[in-house]
C-alpha cells in the first residue's frame, strides 16, 4: 500500500499566565500535528511534535515542502526506507533543528499508521510490553514574567 498523503496543522497554543527561562519568554506554545494516509486503508496515522515557542509554520513548511513530496508514493509498511529518504531529501537544508522536528513527526505519523492498520497498540507495534511503566516529569521551576 502506498503513502497517498502527507499533511500539517501548525498551531499555536497561547499559556495563560507568561513565564520566563533564562533568556526566554514562554507566553505561547507551537505545534505540528502530522497526518498520514495509505492507499486501501480508512486509517489516518497522527503524529507531532513541540516547535517551542515560535516556529511551527517553520516545521509545517519543512514537512509539506521537503519530506511530503519525497514520500507519497513510498510504500507505507517501508516506515525505515521513509525515513532514510526524508533524511537524504534534507541533505542541502540542515538537518537539525525544525527540520529534525519535521523528520520525526512524519515518522511518529508513519508508526502510528501501520500500528492502527496492524489492529496493535503502538508499543506492541514498536515491541513493548504494556505493562505500566514508571515516569518521570519535572517542572515548576519557572519564574513569573
Amino acid at each position: 500500500m502506498t503513502i497517498t498523503a502527507i499533511r500539517t496543522h501548525a498551531l499555536r497554543v497561547p499559556v495563560k499566565q507568561p513565564t520566563r527561562m533564562a533568556t526566554r519568554v514562554l507566553d505561547k506554545r507551537d505545534y505540528v500535528v502530522v497526518t498520514a494516509t495509505c492507499a486501501g486503508s480508512a486509517e489516518e496515522g497522527i503524529g507531532y511534535i513541540y516547535a517551542g515557542t515560535a516556529g511551527g509554520s517553520v516545521v509545517a513548511e519543512a514537512v509539506d515542502a521537503l519530506l511530503a513530496p519525497a514520500l507519497v508514493g513510498r510504500d507505507a509498511d517501508d516506515i525505515v526506507g521513509a525515513w532514510d529518504a526524508m533524511y537524504q531529501e534534507t541533505l542541502l537544508h540542515g538537518r537539525r533543528g525544525a527540520v529534525l522536528r519535521a523528520i520525526s513527526a512524519v515518522d511518529i505519523a508513519l508508526w502510528d499508521l501501520a500500528a492502527k492498520r496492524a489492529g496493535l497498540p503502538l508499543a506492541r507495534m514498536l515491541g513493548g510490553g504494556l505493562d505500566p511503566v514508571p515516569a518521570y516529569a519535572s517542572g515548576g521551576y519557572y519564574k513569573p514574567q
